[in-house]
């Protein structure tokens, strides 16, 4: 392996990094801040679900938009937006600004999907074709987890050392996560526009071609998004015709749902327990702060513990069944009016989702051939996307009317309902002509 490729590898782990961090510190905060500035728990999973909403239209514009711009401008882009959102979060006092600072934070999410990964890959194979990829994908995964959790227990020390008033200003003590969230933005911009370049551009300098002009990418912008709002919705076609024909991968989507349902249903009601809990939301904040970090890790030590828990029950497909089932225990206890109680099963509830959704995903893999795989994969997000909306949407107003336990045995039910989809799973000599052996994806499924 050339210095070349170790160096690119140490600054997409590093550029990785300096992506989550920020996102760490204000993920605990989130809606902490909403209930400080006075909105309910409706109006909060309004406020989520729009932002879920405008991720997922954004996508068809911005989608591949790196593959037309280049991978440096749009990772910028996706930084100085998310700056904004952050800005505007921080200092937005009602309800309009509120809307406009979730919409913009959608924005920034769609555009942030992908071109720093794209990026790398482009990079490496610049220098070496056929360079293995899998060793810098991987440590920025790692990277990914470290950055997330180290930024959430930075978030309650931040609120908790904050000179500033829990509630009834404009900068309040939940707000300086968000500021500080935007000044390291900063520093992401600084280390993008050092590090990173595309290749495109030093193929043209090689070749001696003319820069391409300004609005000749424009021109191609706009040819690129006429032909993803009509891409799309073909690729969401033949998704659904396939899982139509094919019962286990309409089970696995409604497993999917459940998923989007129970994780939505969490980040939006356990918040608000825990400010019930604590005394409210500036005091719970660092509490918060340090259950969302052992969340994160729990979670990764769950993906660890799936090829262990696969192997005990003998079937990919029991282990997962088994894991679903006891992460909506979790998520039912909770609600829990005792916090150790409460912080006990939180945790319990990443771990054990942790431990199943790859589960899921190897039963995924191995029900669809390699032509059908990137078609599933996208109409799975689709399906954990349009979930969350719709619980986001109708979880707050629902705790609200009741009370947060009955949102949690909601969610809960739903996730133990899901939980069915995997219930007398075919076996490998049992699947539909036209899924994929078992070569194919490895399994832990004899």
């Amino acid at each position: 392996m050339t210095g070349d490729v170790r160096t690119l590898r140490r600054r997409f782990v590093i550029l990785t990094a300096l992506r989550w961090f920020p996102t760490g510190v204000v993920a605990p905060s989130l809606v902490l801040l909403m209930s400080a500035r006075g909105l309910s728990l409706t109006a909060i999973g309004l406020l989520t679900a729009l932002y879920s909403a405008t991720t997922v239209l954004s996508e068809l514009p911005t989608g591949g938009l790196a593959d037309v711009l280049g991978r440096r401008p749009v990772i910028v882009a996706a930084s100085v937006v998310s700056a904004a959102s952050a800005l505007l979060l921080a200092v937005a006092t009602t309800l309009p600004w509120l809307v406009v600072a979730v919409v913009v934070m959608g924005l920034a999410r769609a555009l942030d999907s992908g071109p720093l990964e794209a990026w790398y890959v482009d990079a490496v194979h610049a220098v070496d074709p056929h360079a293995d990829l899998t060793p810098g994908l991987s440590r920025a995964a790692v990277a990914e987890s470290v950055a997330l959790s180290v930024g959430a227990l930075a978030s309650g020390a931040i609120v908790s050392l904050a000179p500033l008033p829990a509630s009834g200003a404009v900068l309040i003590a939940l707000s300086l996560p968000f500021l500080v969230k935007a000044a390291l933005t900063v520093v992401q911009v600084i280390v993008t526009l050092q590090w990173v370049t595309d290749a495109a551009d030093h193929r043209a300098v090689r070749d001696g071609a003319a820069p391409e002009t300004p609005a000749h990418r424009l021109r191609r912008v706009a040819a690129h998004t006429r032909a993803t709002s009509r891409d799309v919705p073909r690729a969401v076609s033949r998704g659904v015709r396939l899982a139509a024909g094919r019962s286990t991968l309409r089970r696995l989507l409604l497993l999917t749902g459940a998923f989007g349902a129970a994780l939505a249903g969490i980040e939006l009601l356990a918040p608000r327990h825990a400010a019930d809990l604590l005394g409210g939301a500036a005091d719970a904040a660092g509490p918060y702060a340090v259950l969302v970090t052992a969340g994160f890790l729990g979670s990764a030590a769950g993906s660890g513990l799936a090829p262990l828990a696969a192997r005990i029950a003998r079937r990919s497909s029991r282990a997962a069944a088994i894991a679903v089932v006891l992460a909506a225990a979790c998520l039912a206890a909770v609600a829990a009016p005792v916090a150790g109680t409460a912080a006990a099963a939180f945790v319990g509830f990443y771990v054990l989702l942790g431990i199943a959704s790859p589960l899921m995903q190897t039963l995924l893999h191995a029900e669809v051939a390699a032509a059908e795989r990137a078609t599933m994969l996208s109409l799975s997000s689709m399906a954990l996307q349009a979930t969350a909306i719709v619980v986001t949407a109708g979880l707050g107003a629902v705790a609200t009317g009741g009370s947060l336990a009955l949102g949690f045995a909601l969610i809960a039910a739903v996730l133990a309902l899901g939980a069915l989809t995997l219930v007398r799973w075919p076996r490998e000599g049992e699947r539909p002509t036209g899924a994929a052996t078992a070569s194919a994806v490895p399994t832990a499924s004899p």
